[in-house]
């Protein structure tokens, strides 16, 4: 799969196991070099093989076997098979440390459910073609024989076993503080670490069934050395998690270019990054129980998906309510910003209505005053325009469907078609406020994050309104700036706007406005492409129509006049403003009122479960290592 998601190649094991055709098992699928010329799969078989398991309760006799089995196979399309091992013809069954009958093992009784002796789940090849192959069931890491093996071993042979019944290694310390020896079972993720002369793994310490072998999972790199006829391993590094769980399943260790490590906790949701002296540097939950991940990386990553896995989403609680837009790129991971365009009609003129920031969730949600159709552009960090959806109708619930539904969604509502759509009537075209807060955001959100004390208007982008429109007004035109007013029509606001296109003459009056004041007092808005000063943060509230005299200017727009709660900066030859209250002009617009109130989204809270472990008698217990104690509220007993 590309950068665009679409499939470049379908690779799969090819063959037949005791008369069943092989198909690729989910546990691994490891593109090997540079090139990626090849893969290895994992395969499961379950067939008649009967087998007595002395150490379990009652020495059972299960007369069906799951083998796990790998495959090497091409990436060329051809499915070549160029190598293939079947654990069942080089490990004893009853090498396991799990039973018949034990939570998801099988139990051995039919064809369609043979028991999971081996339990195959990480593969791996190193630079002389010999193998590494991980069985969880028996907590057994293999070495295995290639097809050229430099020491002229039959292909397949097992060359050593880490670990289990059946360890090669009568030496297995540890040089990590804490941790007198090295011990591990029911691991996951292995893989050669040539760079260290060994191998790498993610230690889970127990399956929830067994008794543990260790206090918390971790991640291992392990030393492997065979000199002289003496087998000898050494764990060198040991990265535990700061709550130190114990992962009953899955997980991953990933060595990163920076000499950083990089672990999965499989059964729970979480992920964390140590340096090579187990200094935790990220640790993060991205879920709760049930979500798993069988494992997690850490990679750069640019996911650029075709324009038709764009959308966007329209609803609205009635024809007079804002309406909640809902748009998403699925896999795109450029996408920073949103800008949403309404109309009254599908093919007439859109407006700017609404922008909002992408907070990382799948879809960006923002509000927007109510109108018949919409679209969506999408934006990159520096404003570059990725995408854009085609245009959708708002959904606005009929009467039947109504009462079921809130202000940003409606839950039942399984199909959102004609037949349960409202007709509306085209809203009144809207009056445009251009203010020096007005669209403040859209020269701004592409580059930086908006501030929290940020109005909501600037915030989406969204121009003021009055509850009665002017008539006779067009609708603006796209842009990332406001549209022009109408000349000789007052704007209605909650502050006195002088008339289009006449600058008053000078007079005693403080609100004349020019373009030469003085520089005003820089603020922290970075709203540099419109020249345009962001309200300060420690401006008074000023009252609907009168503004507090201050003796802090501030620079006006170049056309458009906006009061704050101080008077502005006076033009040269103008008298110094009075304390005394702003002469109005002649003609005082109407207050507008509030634009509609943007409705946050709430997510519903997800239902946990977590599965009580399957307790089976006592099978074996593995040693337990001397791993430091646990803290006093672990995370596994907080789900």
């Amino acid at each position: 799969m590309d950068e665009t998601y679409t499939q470049v190649a379908a690779v799969a094991p090819s063959g037949a196991i005791a008369g069943q055709g092989l198909t690729q098992d989910l546990h691994e699928f490891n593109v090997l070099g540079s090139a990626g010329a090849s893969a290895l799969v994992t395969s499961y078989v379950n067939f008649a093989h009967n087998v007595t398991y002395p150490a379990c309760p009652g020495s059972p006799t299960t007369p069906f076997t799951k083998t796990g089995l790998f495959t090497e196979v091409s990436t060329d399309g051809l499915n070549t098979t160029l190598f293939q091992w079947n654990a069942i013809d080089h490990v004893d069954p009853t090498d396991t440390y799990v039973c018949p009958g034990d939570f998801n093992v099988g139990t051995g009784n039919s064809i369609g459910d043979g028991f999971d002796f081996f339990h195959i789940n990480a593969l791996d090849k190193d630079e002389n073609g010999d193998y590494l192959v991980s069985s969880r069931h028996c907590s057994t890491i293999f070495k295995i024989a290639g097809n050229q093996n430099t020491e002229g071993l039959a292909p397949g042979s097992v060359i050593w076993r880490l670990g289990g019944k059946q360890n090669s290694f009568p030496v297995m310390d540890s040089t990590v503080p804490g941790t007198p020896n090295l011990n591990f079972s029911f691991q996951h993720h292995a893989r050669f670490r040539p760079f260290i002369n060994g191998i790498s793994l993610w230690d889970n310490a127990n399956d929830n069934i067994t008794p543990a072998s260790s206090v918390a999972s971790s991640g291992m790199s392990v030393t492997i050395s065979t000199v002289n006829g003496t087998n000898k391993a050494t764990l060198i590094e040991q990265y535990v998690s700061p709550d130190r769980q114990l992962d009953s399943s899955q997980g991953s260790h990933q060595f990163l270019p920076n000499g950083n490590h990089f672990m999965g906790l499989g059964s729970y949701p979480y992920v964390y990054e140590q340096t090579p002296n187990g200094t935790n540097v990220f640790y993060a939950n991205w879920g709760s129980l049930p979500l798993q991940s069988y494992r997690a990386f850490k990679y750069v990553w640019v996911g650029k998906p075709p324009i038709t896995e764009i959308a966007l989403f329209g609803y609205a609680q009635s024809c007079t309510a804002p309406a909640a837009f809902y748009a998403s790129w699925n896999g795109a991971t450029e996408v920073v910003s949103w800008k949403y365009f309404t109309s009254s009609t599908e093919n007439g003129t859109f407006a700017l209505a609404a922008t909002a920031v992408n907070n990382g969730t799948f879809e960006t949600f923002t509000t927007a005053p109510f109108n018949l159709f919409a679209y969506a552009i999408a934006y990159d960090d520096l404003g570059n325009m990725l995408g854009q959806t085609p245009t959708i109708s708002v959904f606005v619930p009929d009467a039947a469907l109504a009462p079921s539904c809130n202000a940003i969604s409606c839950a039942v509502g399984t199909n959102y078609g004609a037949a349960s759509t409202a007709t509306c009537a085209a809203p009144p075209a809207p009056t445009v406020i251009t203010s020096s807060s007005s669209f403040a955001v859209s020269a701004t959100v592409l580059s930086s994050k908006t501030s929290k004390a940020t109005s909501a208007a600037k915030i989406h982008g969204t121009p003021s309104v009055t509850t009665s429109p002017l008539k006779g007004r067009k609708t603006p035109t796209p842009s990332t700036s406001p549209p022009a007013q109408a000349k000789k029509t007052p704007s209605p606001s909650s502050s006195p706007i002088k008339k289009p296109k006449k600058t008053p003459s000078s007079s005693t009056s403080p609100i004349k406005q020019s373009i030469k004041t003085s520089n005003p007092t820089p603020t922290s808005s970075p709203a540099k492409a419109r020249k345009t000063p962001s309200p300060s943060t420690s401006s008074v509230k000023q009252s609907k129509n009168t503004p507090t005299p201050s003796t802090s200017p501030v620079k006006q727009p170049k056309k458009t006049p906006s009061l704050s709660t101080s008077p502005p900066t006076q033009a040269k030859k103008t008298p110094s403003p009075s304390t005394s209250p702003v002469k109005q002009p002649k003609k005082t617009p109407t207050p507008s009122t509030s634009s509609p109130a943007h409705v946050k989204k709430t997510p519903n809270p997800s239902m946990t479960k977590t599965r009580k472990p399957t307790l089976s008698p006592s099978p074996p217990s593995l040693p337990l290592s001397s791993t430091p104690s646990p803290s006093s509220s672990p995370a596994a007993k907080r789900h």
